[in-house]
């Protein structure tokens, strides 16, 4: 299980697109932490203090997050069903072990991503900001397990990249329009997204998100083990 976590994980980080997602978001968290320096005393007086410097790399993830993952691991399960190589790996590890290293090691990828932005920011804000960081990697964690879920259920890698980039489109503005919208079946609907716990007042509702993730991934191993390889 372990191997799968650590091939995955190096995988992403040769990847040519990891590369431009991870650019992309240094970039705007020093861009961020640079404008925030620059106007630090008119932000303190609109009450936003210094979490405005995790604001701006969280405020990237709730928009771009899910398009980050989807794009970087929709085939994460089945890309292995389509070449066959499945075949190869079952014959050395377990179908839950290989479903539970492809999660480890994408969550991994992430998790070192979002760390090394978070430290970009340390020498502006003169602080690390653990509560965002971590509320970062279980918002990403929800959009890996789906992604593994889609990955699992669908065997063409083109179909779960086309319908990959338009849930992740599709979350965004549910999320967002559920906010503003008196709609009951939207409020209804945006309890399964994530954004329904991060737009809540209090920031502990963002830890029931864990639960999404973890039922996904029980969704996966099931799945996995009654297909054919």
């Amino acid at each position: 299980m372990f191997t799968i976590c650590f091939r995955e994980f190096k995988d992403l980080f040769k990847s040519i697109r990891s590369i431009i997602v991870i650019l992309v978001i240094f970039a705007v968290t020093l861009g961020v932490a640079r404008l925030i320096s620059q106007f630090g005393d008119q932000i303190k007086a609109f009450g936003l203090g210094s979490n405005a410097y995790a604001g701006g790399l969280l405020t990237l993830l709730l928009i771009a997050g899910p398009l980050f993952v989807t794009s970087l691991s929709h085939n994460i399960i089945n890309q292995e069903l389509h070449s066959r190589t499945i075949r190869f790996l079952a014959t050395k590890t377990s179908r839950n072990k290989i479903v539970l290293g492809k999660f480890l090691g994408v969550i991994l990828f992430w998790i070192v991503s979002l760390l090394i932005a978070l430290l970009l920011v340390v020498p502006f804000s003169k602080e690390f900001y653990l509560p965002e960081f971590i509320q970062a990697v279980i918002f990403i964690s929800y959009f890996v397990g789906l992604t593994i879920l889609i990955s699992t259920l669908i065997i063409k890698p083109s179909i779960t990249m086309f319908l990959g980039i338009a849930i992740a489109l599709a979350m965004p503005v549910l999320g967002i329009w559920s906010m503003v919208s008196e709609n009951i079946f939207l409020k209804i609907a945006s309890h399964i997204t994530p954004y329904f716990y991060y737009t809540q007042e209090t920031t502990s509702y963002t830890y029931f998100v864990i639960f999404f993730p973890v039922v996904f991934l029980a969704l996966s191993l099931f799945i996995m083990r009654k297909k054919e390889l």
